[in-house]
């Protein structure tokens, strides 16, 4: 059984923005420094948000171009 394409291209972002979530909250834990605007479970804010979705469509989409030209 295979994963359709458009399913794996749209898991492939979800990895993405998991493991750049993942990666700010680590940083902010250890160097102590939480935003005082911190909306969601008081580690992350909308800004943070945006930038991880705006990073993982933008990783997606180079993904998916370097996928055609091989």
């Amino acid at each position: 059984m295979t994963i359709p394409p458009k399913i794996q291209t749209i898991l492939y972002g979800v990895g993405v923005f998991i493991v750049f979530t993942t990666l700010m909250i680590l940083i902010k834990l250890i160097t102590r420094r939480v935003p005082a605007e911190v909306e969601y479970f008081g580690l992350f804010s909308n800004n943070d948000l945006l930038m991880g979705a705006v990073i993982a469509i933008i990783l997606t989409f180079s993904h998916e171009r370097k996928k055609k030209l091989n």
